[in-house]
């Protein structure tokens, strides 16, 4: 009838206006995340500009790809790597992009900002992560901060500087340590049992998996060779966590170093090279690490010395300013 049609015609009218409002509402909403975005961003890599984890992120203040080692990882990495002693012993550039308690999606994050400006030809993973499980609302928002940065940041408004009006990015922040984070103190690990055989392996969640997969596609996508890492720890290694990663590796076909296998070639003293009761290393156990890294790197010929490059120098300039450094702590401890 008439008024049949009518009044369907005044439901499919509402129904349009209703779809309407919603969809302006949406793009409102996308244009003021977006807009707060820009605003909130930070404008430089440094901590006074903002950004977290400025050690980190000092990669994106690098020279365009003069990076050819990229670690990745929790503070396990940043402990136990120093990027400026591969290079004074073996000419590689490398840069530690580890972060405090660092979950795999923030592992992706960086080796993605690492890549947009570098070429590396090895990226390490330290094998820590790979046990660190988070929460779907965590990851949720991590990818919801890649599309709206707002979401990272929203903090930032607190601190805004006249400069964050501007809309220019650009990161000039670089770190001598290259990521690196130094410790000297030294507290002794009970190393009784550490790395006993076990018949049970540790549990690799499947959203680690997942993200470990995609690392893996990225790098062979971008030309890079996956290699994972596991730094000597009493309180975070055992057999059973070997056993799962050798086994993930495996599967997936990644190169797999146990460092906490290898006492003959990273001879660790659980009186000594150990901060925290053996949870990290101090310097000199990382020393240790570093330097049969570097050994297995120059060994199997995997990446160049770039010593005698004058493109290079300025690493030599930030080496002494580093060892400088280093020094001046070691005189306080």
């Amino acid at each position: 009838s008439a008024a049949s049609d009518v009044y369907k015609r005044q439901r499919m009218s509402r129904f349009l206006k209703n779809i309407s409002r919603i969809i302006l509402f949406i793009v409102g909403l996308a244009i003021l995340l977006s807009a707060a975005s820009l605003l909130l961003r930070p404008k430089d890599n440094s901590l006074a500009a903002g950004m977290p984890d400025p050690s980190a992120n000092g990669i994106m203040g690098e020279p365009e790809n003069t990076i050819d080692l990229l670690i990745l990882g929790d503070s396990e990495s940043y402990s136990s790597f120093i990027p400026m002693q591969l290079w004074q012993e073996h000419g590689i550039t490398s840069y530690c992009c580890g972060t405090s308690g660092q979950a795999l999606y923030y592992s992706e994050e960086f080796l993605h900002k690492a890549f947009q400006k570098q070429s590396p030809k090895i990226v390490i993973l330290e094998t820590n992560a790979l046990f660190r499980d988070f929460s779907f609302g965590s990851s949720l928002l991590y990818e919801a901060g890649k599309v709206f940065p707002v979401f990272t940041y929203h903090n930032r408004w607190k601190t805004l500087k006249s400069s964050d009006w501007s809309l220019n990015v650009n990161y000039t922040y670089i770190d001598n340590a290259k990521g690196y984070q130094f410790a000297a103190a030294a507290s002794p690990a009970d190393a009784s049992g550490y790395m006993e055989k076990t018949d049970r392996p540790a549990t690799v969640s499947r959203q680690n998996r997942a993200y470990l997969a995609r690392i893996k596609s990225f790098c062979d996508d971008n030309g890079a060779q996956l290699l994972l890492l596991s730094t000597p720890s009493t309180v975070n290694w055992n057999t059973a966590r070997h056993d799962s990663t050798q086994a993930l590796a495996d599967k997936l076909q990644i190169p797999y170093i146990d460092f906490n296998t290898m006492s003959d070639q990273v001879s660790i003293n659980w009186s000594t090279d150990t901060r925290d009761q053996g949870d990290h290393l101090n310097y000199f156990g990382a020393k240790k690490v570093t330097a049969a890294l570097g050994d297995y790197l120059s060994d199997n010929s995997l990446l160049p010395s770039r010593k005698d490059d004058p493109e290079y120098s300025d690493w030599d300039t930030q080496a002494d300013a580093f060892n400088q450094a280093i020094t001046a702590e070691l005189a306080k401890s």
